[in-house]
């Protein structure tokens, strides 16, 4: 099944659709993308381990989550608009 970027329309390379099958955009405009912090961002929480209550903290892992970077697409949109 074809995917087709968010910005130009074109078709996203099946390869880069199997790699990162969250993507929403073609090569050229991830990379494009790049100036404006990325596609995506990181965000991170700390988990704790103690007990509801519990003065002493014990930490467990870090959960990561990887979320669209909705203002650096909304640059990227304007600009290609703006070009076009």
């Amino acid at each position: 099944m074809s995917r087709f970027c968010e910005i130009c329309k074109k078709e996203i390379d099946p390869d880069r659709a199997e790699y990162l099958p969250e993507t929403r955009l073609c090569t050229t405009h991830a990379r494009q993308a790049e100036k404006y912090g990325g596609e995506f961002v990181l965000a991170s929480t700390q988990t704790t381990l103690s007990k509801a209550g519990s003065l002493k903290k014990n930490y467990g892992d870090v959960a990561v989550e990887k979320l669209r970077n909705a203002e650096a697409l909304r640059k990227l949109r304007d600009d290609y608009e703006n070009s076009q």
